[in-house]
Order: structure tokens, then sequence, then C-alpha cells
């Protein structure tokens, strides 16, 4: 387009050249026809002037005749009578060295004009002049000045529009420049990592929008700052940074421990050496790892968690073969001893020298018919724990069946009620558990081993924070009841513990957050748990609580299949509409 103009300009510019130039021509002609007019008409005067005396041959009037050459720029006068004899001649003003010269070059043409000398009507004579046409060296130096006029002009046309394109391209690429620094800006400021330029001196030329949310400083503010003023703890990378751009080699620390809001994050932090086009520097990217390593955490703990059920199970199994017998020898005990009149009785007895009915007594005095059956109860309440211990253990491959909401509560309160520490005198036999279930409640789908460790995992953290937070009287009470409406099954779990702050209560099932004391929990409890219901199960996990009020975790979980699979269509139709 800008090229397009610069063409539109040049050639209105040379047709006004022209236009201009063919005028002058046209009017320099005219004026030259009026000017031959002029000098033809004052060589008419000088004849009449002459007239007179060539009429009577008296001597010539020379000095009007000098006066007459030199103020018409006649070189040569001749007057010539009616014989063709010379009457008078005079000769103008010598020509300059200039004037020649230009005469030679025809700059000042020298033009021949005649003039018939009559006197009374009749032609006595000529007077023929050599008449040097000054005009036209005049319109010459007026015409070279126009050429240099138009030459001048047409430089400094394409000065001016060489000046323009200039510009154009000027702000063309500096446009592309700006487009660039602004593309590449954006590319920075996308990334998850923080980047930091850096000069020799520590002073920042590169802070992109990540630097500014961790830092809290705008790029405004940072650009031309020292880096230990604006993010002061890369101030000691300092060193590696110097080191970077010396060795031209990047710097990589790993897995760098900082405390952020009372937990410790991780970072790693590499420095890229700038060493190019004179320009020396280094950048400064922060990567922040601590999911990264929390995950390796849980992943570490989910296979130590993958050893210990194993090795549950594997004790459990051991435990069964011991507790078999004793709980078959305990049953053959009580039917001898209940039986006493059997022949084997009586013929032991017989030996010994008793009577049966004596063993009977003694037996009966001892108490020893109740211990066998408080042998038989235990045994059975330990093969009950055991089977619950092996349900919970053994791996599950994810198959939703249906389960009575009240036994797997009840099964999964047996195995809590195994929970032991005897350094913070913790028992949860201990706690009052109050039951509140709805009659004949429904059998709901579910993975029946990952809902009672979600129950399992609300049940431990209750129990270890009523007895830190020191009650007396520590409950539990359980709700299971039905919303039809919404064809959910409602599972509460309420304690009378201390209770948790607002701040708490929206971290509660965040990976990692935990309010214990490093090397206690993990953190991954609760959010685990709400993952189970959320995502496996389309329920619903919530908390109300209070300070000093408690805490009452609710589950609830879809009544029927059909209900799990339309709140999943639910679901993909949201999705669906959102994208």
């Amino acid at each position: 387009m800008a090229r397009l103009i610069e063409d539109h300009i040049r050639l209105v510019f040379v047709l006004l050249l022209a236009l201009f130039t063919a005028g002058f021509l046209l009017f320099f002609t005219w004026y030259q026809d009026i000017v031959f007019k002029h000098a033809q008409g004052r060589l008419r005067e000088d004849a009449l002037v002459i007239a007179e005396s060539l009429w009577r041959y008296e001597p010539p009037p020379f000095a009007y005749l000098i006066l007459s050459a030199r103020s018409n720029s006649y070189r040569t006068v001749q007057v010539i009578d009616d014989s063709q004899k010379e009457y008078a001649e005079v000769k103008g003003q010598a020509p300059s060295f200039t004037e020649r010269i230009m005469a030679r070059a025809g700059l000042l043409p020298v033009v021949e004009l005649e003039e018939p000398v009559r006197y009374q009507n009749r032609t006595i004579g000529s007077i023929e002049v050599d008449w040097q046409n000054r005009a036209a060296f005049i319109y010459f130096y007026v015409i070279i000045c126009q050429v240099l006029l138009f030459a001048g002009l047409w430089f400094f046309l394409n000065l001016y529009i060489a000046k323009k394109t200039l510009e154009e391209r000027v702000k063309e690429r500096t446009a592309d420049l700006r487009a660039s620094r602004a593309r590449l800006q954006s590319i920075l400021d996308s990334m998850p990592s923080v980047l930091i330029g850096v000069d020799p001196a520590g002073n920042i030329t590169l802070w992109n929008n990540r630097a500014e949310q961790v830092s809290g400083f705008l790029t405004e503010e940072a650009l031309d700052r020292p880096l230990e003023k604006v993010y002061p703890r890369l101030a000691p990378r300092m060193d590696q940074v110097r080191e970077a751009i010396a060795t031209r080699r990047e710097r990589v620390s790993k897995k760098q421990a900082r405390m952020q809001d009372n937990l410790v994050c991780y970072e790693d932090i590499t420095v890229f050496p700038l060493v190019a086009n004179g320009v020396e520097g280094a950048v400064i990217r922060v990567d922040d790892i601590t999911d990264q390593v929390r995950m390796e955490e849980m992943v570490i703990q989910s296979e130590k968690m993958l050893s210990v059920g194993g090795l549950a199970a594997g004790m459990a199994h051991e435990i069964n073969n011991p507790l078999a017998g004793i709980m078959q020898t305990a049953n053959v005990m009580k039917l001898r001893l209940e039986n006493i009149d059997i022949a084997a009785n009586k013929r032991a007895a017989s030996d010994i020298g008793i009577s049966t009915e004596q063993v009977r007594a003694f037996m009966e005095k001892r108490g020893i018919f109740n211990m066998l059956e408080a042998i038989n109860e235990s045994g059975a309440r330990v093969a009950v724990i055991v089977d619950n211990m092996l349900s919970f253990a053994r791996k599950s491959d994810a198959i939703v069946s249906s389960h009575n909401p009240g036994e797997l509560m009840d099964s999964i309160l047996e195995l809590a009620a195994t929970d032991y520490d005897l350094k913070k005198q913790y028992d949860f036999k201990t706690i009052k558990i109050v039951r509140e279930y709805e009659e004949n409640l429904p059998m709901i789908p579910c993975e029946g081993a990952k809902v009672q460790q979600v129950i399992l995992n609300i049940l431990k953290n209750g129990a270890q924070a009523m007895v830190e937070a020191g009650r007396n009287r520590p409950c539990f009470i359980l709700r299971i009841s039905t919303e039809a409406e919404a064809g959910m099954l409602r599972m509460e779990i309420q304690d009378n513990g201390p209770g948790m702050t607002r701040e708490v209560r929206n971290r509660i099932f965040e990976p990692f957050f935990t309010t214990k004391p490093p090397g206690v929990g993990t953190g991954l409890g609760l959010s685990v748990s709400y993952f189970i219901i959320t995502e496996n199960h389309k329920g619903t996990l919530g908390v109300s609580s209070a300070p000093g009020k408690g805490a009452n975790f609710i589950i609830r979980l879809p009544l029927a299949s059909h209900s799990l699979e339309r709140r999943e269509a639910e679901e993909d139709e949201n999705d669906a509409a959102s994208t």
C-alpha cells in the first residue's frame, strides 16, 4: 500500500513538471515574439530619426546611433542608402568574455534586424543591426533555475518518500517486535514455573506471571530491581548465577525444602546461563514439586499399606489355625465335662477313686463351665475380628455388589474396636457407641471394603481427636437413614470431640493436609475417602463442625444402581454442555 502511494506521488509530480514546462515554453515563445516586435519597433524609430539626415545626406547622427546601440544591445548598426552605399556604421559595446562564450554556445543569440528608411513615403535606404537577444539568456537562466528547482524538489520528494517509507518500515518492524515480545511474554506467562532473568549484577531483567503470583510484585515493579529485594529466597543463588555465566553451564538444585504457611514445600531451582551477542545474564527457573514429592510419599505409603495389608492377612490366617485348635479343644472339654455320666468319664473317676458327682460339683464350684463358655465366646469373637480383617485387607477388584449399610457399619466397628495405643492411653473400646439406624434399611450397591475404609478413617480420626482433647466421655453417634426423594442413603458419624475451625473445615479433604505434627499423619486418609465416595460411588462426603462442638461427617450414597447410572449420565451431559 505504501509503495502504491509513493508511485502515485511520483506520477503526479512528473505530470505537474511536464505541464509546468510546457506552459513555460508556450509563455517563452509568446513572450519572445513580443520582444522581437518590440525590438523591430525601436529599430523603426531609429529609422525615422536618421531618415531626414540620410535624405539630405548630412553627417550621420553618430551620437544618437551609439546611444541607441548601447541601450538596445546592438552589436553593430549600419545605415545604407538606396544606392547600397554605406552611409554610417556604429559598433555597440564590446561583449565581455563570458558573453562571447555564451554567444558561441547559443545562449546569447545575435539576430540580424533590418528596417527600411523612408522619407516622404520614399525608401531612401535601410538600417541593419546585429541585435543581441539578452532575453533568451534570461529565460535560459530561468529554465536552468527551474530545472535545478525541480531537481531539488524531486530530490526532497524522494527523500520525504524514503523517510516515510523508513518510518513505515520502522513502525512495522516495531509492531512485529512488540508482537513477538508479546507472544514470548505470553508463552513465559503461561508456564507454571517461576521464570526470572537477571544480569551479572543481580538486577531483574525478566519476570513472568507465575513470579508475580508467588512474590506479589508486578512486572513493572520488579524489573531493574535487585533480586534479593524482590525474591529474597533466591538471593543466595547469585553465586550459582555467576558460576553458570562464567562456565556457561546450567546449575541445578533438586528438591530444595522451604516453609510456606507452616507446611514444608519443595522446589527444583535451575540456573540457565545467557551468554550471546555480548549480553550476559541468566534465567532462573523455579519449579514447585511439592505435589510430586507428596505423590511419591503417597505411593511409598500405599506400598507400605499394601505390605501391612498382606502381612495382616497372613497373620490372620496364622491366627485362625491355633484359634481353631483352641475352640475345638474347648468344645471337647465342655462336651466331656457336661456329659459326666458317659462310660469313659466313669472309668476315669473310678480309676482315681472319686465319683462323677464329685467331679461335677467341683467343676460347678470352680466355675469351670463358665470359663469354657467364655473361651468359646472369646474365640468366636476373635474369629469374627480375623474374618473382618481378612475382608478389609483383601485386594478389591472394584466389584459393586449389594450390601446392608447397617452390617457394613457394625462389621467395621468390630474392627475399629481393636484399635489401641498404649502410649496415648487410647482404647477404642472405651468410646461409647450410639446407633440410630432407620428400620428396614434397603440394600445399597457399593464396594463394601472401600466404604468400610472410609468409615474406619472417620472413626479413627474422630477417636484420636476426642482422646487428645481429653474428653471424659467420648461418644460416637452413628445414624443411618434414607432420603427417598433424592434416592440417597445418608450415613452420619458424629463425635463430641474438639471440633474444627472454618479454615480447617475448608481444607479437611485436601490431599496432604493434616493438623497432626510431622511424622504422625500423612494427610491422605480423608482425601482418599473423599475420592472413594465422590468418584467411585458418585456420592457426597461433607462435614459440619465448629470449635468445641464436635464434628459430624455425612456420607450420602445412591440407593440403587440405576440411580448411580442416571447421575453419571447427567454428569456426562453437563460435561458435554460445558465443552
